[in-house]
């Protein structure tokens, strides 16, 4: 109510995003598979100079047809050419399957789902093509292709579908998610896996119950059962959650009891299982997951055929798992002090001869494996990923220089060879993960970590001394160095916008782009420079996650084009990916989410931007792809979305920035135009609306920094309240108009006649607006009933003028009381309107215009004027005591009369008449002891000299 009566309702915490949503909130959604559910208002509004949400809608386009734009040259016979579009066409398949993870990442969270009764529209994921000028259809008919090729494909695409709609969404029961189920069988269930794992990753499956869930993991399908156990770990992490624990057991063979029975399960439902348990028990150092999982990431091939493919994908999720479960735990080994796990996982790293197994495990394993001859070394070719990881996870942020030595590369070109160049990568962004307080965006933080008895042959052309350097070795070693460097910036400043670390990645970015056209490319291979410029790509993007930052979304486009050309084989499905991953992030959420920078945010971008890449769409021997998704773990809403509190609309605001003092510099300011992603709040000390056209709000840490952070979280729509005299930088960007209407208002002469449009160039409320152009618009003189009523208005708009200009707009209502009463003055005329109006012209001086409280004295003594002249004998007969009969309007208007001007009760006139006065002096000297102000004695010797003449006549 205070603020109300102040007209300051934005100082109102939550007012506007208590029972709203800035979201669309679309009945019926649209399949066509653009970016259609987004509000288009934030996107207007943020990136309102350029297309580039259109570009994007169009890049991560896969419903439609693509063009397949060919010329059919005259030696190529139809059935020739035939084959020759369908080619092109694969190529083009290619990239579209791996669209939907990227627009996944734009669609974000941007849905609420208001028909329970409706099925969820999971877009088609098109695989055909149209050919000009007729729009011919192509399919892939008449070239061998990879049977189910698009099976991942769709299921990201229903994962893509899933994530649109908000964890805030209270319509996601488990009738709703029975309800999606598909009905046309095995055709449309990868989808509906997706569905449910982003489900999962919104927090939606804990309203899920146990028994549908069951059912679900019965069927043994591969993509559902992946789908549903990673939802459950998401929403389950770190809980330790008891039934989730059951449910994972069952697919962990380490982790049931010796005389159960083995399930007969698919390898990627173990692997999605393994980084289940690791999120379900995230952060909690829990002893018996951590050894259970800790074994597996070395586990042997065998017995007979099990465990035979994709074990590289199996032990990296262990690693992951454990990392997880371990996660900066490393100096303080609470419970784990007698188990190694350090040492360990540096063996399974560097390898060295084979441990004996022990237990249950020597016995199980009597059987070698028929398929997979292993000598007695570890192979660390598919130990090293995942435990390198999950030694960098375990250490995070702990600066342990040990550690951190390990994970060190190899100083000389001989033991070089004894690394595997990829896991020189891993190496690198796990030391940087240990020494995560010294990371410095500068490119000699990255080139420190290249040795220095290589950086001599990188990146450079061979010469003639160089006839005994392996150059292919050095090259791919600095190659992967710096592009873990990278990926270290990129999860180090994780949703900052840093522009230090923007530059650096944007840099090595274009070189690894420059190098791959040139010949140079082939020291490294061609190969793993793709890898590296996925690598930094993915890392650039997720340093401007979330602004569309339109440099990185060329630099995307260009890449993405690199289809349907003998030259670009290197380009695979996985480049594709990471490519279109990169296009979302800059636009995640709709450009409303950036990322976190805490440790289980940085834990989850690793496991879902691993850098390694699949080489075609159902590639999973290195990494799952439903990994891929994981991202949403680290999501952070930090959009300010300033609102006009009068008209509810969108709009532009400077803020203010305070960071919080560290010992390397204090009092440090920033000023942003908002709507904008804040920086890490965990920096900030202070946010404040700093507007000439606005009136400030403060968000400060330790006062009310939880409304901040809850309006963030649910949508971060901030009422602001506009100035008066100053209009939103919509309507004027430039700010001229607005200097214009500040110049009228702070003119001290007010004009009698005010014309609506310059009213209205002052206000933002409706119900100002509907006030001003319904009741004050002037028409002709004619429209009038009278000249009062013309008057009345006439006062009313400047009065209005004044009040709106000044930033006195709740005045308003009570200046049309007051004038009201005043045009009513000789109907009702009453001795309290005239107290209030003494009582308003009393404060004139400071709280209202002169002009005005002139004009309402002089409108009430021209009445009593008029009616004084008319109505002399009553008067005189006041002042003489005498009788004062008279009818009742005019009693009320006499009594009004005597209180507006002070005029002393008629027992102390006697004592003036008494001394029977001749001139004005003497009057005046007689009415001293009344205090009566000598306007009042004016008038009042004009009606005492009057009445004597009138005596002395008669």
């Amino acid at each position: 109510d205070a603020c109300r009566l102040i007209s300051r309702l934005d100082l109102v915490p939550n007012l506007e995003v208590e029972n709203s949503e800035y979201y669309n909130q679309p009945k019926a959604p649209s399949n066509d598979g653009n970016i259609s559910q987004i509000s288009d208002d934030i996107l207007k509004l943020r990136f309102n100079k350029d297309q580039r949400i259109e570009e994007v809608k169009k890049l991560l386009q896969s419903s439609e047809p693509v063009a397949i734009n060919i010329v059919q040259r005259p030696e190529v016979s139809d059935h020739e050419f035939i084959e020759e579009q369908e080619r092109y066409l694969y190529a083009i398949s290619t990239r579209t399957m791996a669209l939907p993870v990227g627009r996944g990442m734009m669609d974000l969270h941007t849905t609420v789902p208001v028909v329970v009764t409706e099925q969820l529209e999971i877009p088609k994921l098109c695989l055909s093509g149209r050919a000009p000028p007729r729009g011919t259809t192509i399919e892939l008919s008449h070239i061998e292709v990879v049977p189910n090729m698009n099976l991942w494909p769709s299921f990201h695409n229903g994962v893509a579908a899933g994530l649109k709609i908000s964890p805030r969404s209270k319509n996601v029961q488990s009738t709703w998610i029975l309800y999606n189920k598909p009905k046309n069988g095995l055709e449309s269930l990868p989808e509906h896996a997706g569905f449910l794992m982003a489900l999962g990753l919104s927090g939606h499956l804990n309203n899920f119950m146990q028994l549908y869930l069951f059912n679900y993991l019965n069927k043994c399908h591969e993509m559902t059962s992946v789908g549903v156990l990673l939802g459950l770990a998401a929403s389950k992490r770190g809980t330790m959650d008891v039934s989730a624990t059951k449910i994972f057991s069952l697919h962990i063979e380490s982790l049931l009891p010796p005389t159960s029975i083995e399930l007969d399960l698919v390898q990627n439902i173990q692997v999605a299982a393994l980084l289940g348990i690791g999120l379900v028990y995230q952060g909690t150092g829990h002893r018996h997951i951590a050894e259970a999982l800790l074994s597996e990431i070395g586990r042997p091939p065998g017995p007979e055929m099990e465990n035979s493919c994709d074990r590289e994908g199996y032990s990296l999720a262990a690693g992951l798992g454990l990392g997880l479960v371990m996660l900066a735990k490393g100096s303080d080994p609470t419970g784990l002090a007698d188990h190694d796990i350090a040492d360990t996982l540096q063996y399974y790293m560097v390898g060295g001869h084979r441990r004996p197994l022990a237990g249950s495990q020597k016995e199980k394993y009597k059987s070698p494996s028929y398929q997979i001859r292993e000598g007695d070394c570890v192979n660390n070719h598919v130990t090293g990923p995942g435990a390198t990881l999950a030694l960098g996870m375990m250490y995070f942020n702990t600066n342990n220089v040990a550690v951190a030595n390990w994970l060190a590369a190899p100083e000389s070109e001989y033991m070089l060879d004894f690394v595997c160049p990829d896991q020189l990568l891993l190496r690198t962004l796990a030391q940087g993960l240990v020494l995560w307080g010294m990371v410095v965006p500068t490119r000699d933080w990255v080139e420190s970590h290249v040795p220095a008895t290589i950086r001599a042959y990188c990146a450079t052309r061979p010469r003639q001394n160089f006839e005994n350097v392996d150059l292919e070795t050095m090259n791919q070693a600095y190659c992967n160095i710096v592009a873990g460097a990278c990926m270290v910036l990129g999860l180090r400043f994780a949703g900052s916008g840093n522009e230090q670390a923007f530059d650096i990645l944007f840099y090595y970015c274009k070189m690894f782009t420059s190098m791959a056209n040139r010949s140079i490319a082939e020291l490294a291979g061609k190969s793993t420079i793709e890898t590296c410029i996925c690598v930094t790509l993915l890392s650039l993007a997720t340093v401007m996650a979330g602004t569309g930052d339109l440099d990185v979304l060329r630099l995307c486009r260009h890449l993405g084009s690199r289809v349907g050309q003998a030259t670009n084989s290197v380009v695979t499905y996985g480049s594709h990916l990471a490519i279109h991953m990169s296009l979302g992030l800059l636009f995640l959420g709709g450009g409303s989410l950036s990322f976190s920078n805490s440790p289980e945010s940085v834990a989850a971008l690793i496991c879902a931007f691993f850098p390694r890449f699949p080489t075609h769409s159902n590639d999973n021997r290195y990494h799952l792809q439903a990994f891929r998704h994981l991202y949403v773990l680290a999501i952070e809403p930090r959009l300010f979305l300033p609102k006009d509190i009068d008209s509810g609309s969108l709009c532009y605001a400077n803020l203010e920035l305070i960071y919080l003092d560290t010992p390397y510099y204090s009092n440090q300011k920033a000023t942003v135009f908002s709507p904008c992603i804040l920086p890490h709040l965990n920096l900030l000390k202070e946010v404040r609306v700093k507007d000439d056209r606005y009136w400030p709000i403060i968000f400060t840490r330790g006062k009310n920094w939880d409304q901040l952070v809850e309006t963030l979280n649910k949508g971060g729509s901030v009422g602001i309240k506009l100035r008066a005299g100053c209009l939103p930088y919509v309507d004027d960007p430039r700010g001229y108009k607005t200097l214009l209407a500040q110049t009228l208002s702070t003119d001290t002469a007010i004009s009698w006649t005010i014309s609506t449009d310059s009213i209205l160039a002052f206000v933002s409320d409706k119900a100002c607006r509907n006030f001003v152009e319904n009741f004050l618009k002037l028409g002709p003189v004619n429209d009038f009933s009278s000249a009062k009523e013309l008057k009345f208005i006439q006062w009313l708009s400047s009065i209005s003028y004044e009040c709106i200009t000044k930033n006195m707009l709740p005045l308003l209502d009570y200046w049309i009381v007051i004038l009201a009463d005043l045009m009513s003055l000789s109907c009702s005329p009453s001795t309290t309107l005239m107290w209030q109006m003494k009582l308003i012209l009393a404060i004139q001086e400071s709280h209202i215009q002169p002009d005005h409280s002139l004009a309402i004295a002089q409108y009430i003594t021209n009445y009593f004027d008029e009616w004084q002249s008319s109505h002399m004998d009553l008067l005189s007969n006041y002042i003489l005591s005498r009788d004062c009969s008279a009818s009742t309007e005019d009693l009320l208007i006499l009594s009004s009369y005597l209180t507006f001007f002070d005029v002393p009760y008629s027992a102390k006139l006697q004592s003036v008449v008494s001394k029977d006065p001749k001139t004005f002096i003497e009057f005046v000297k007689a009415c001293q002891p009344l205090s009566s102000s000598p306007a009042t004695l004016s008038r009042l010797w004009s009606v005492y000299r009057r009445s004597v003449l009138s005596s002395a006549s008669s």
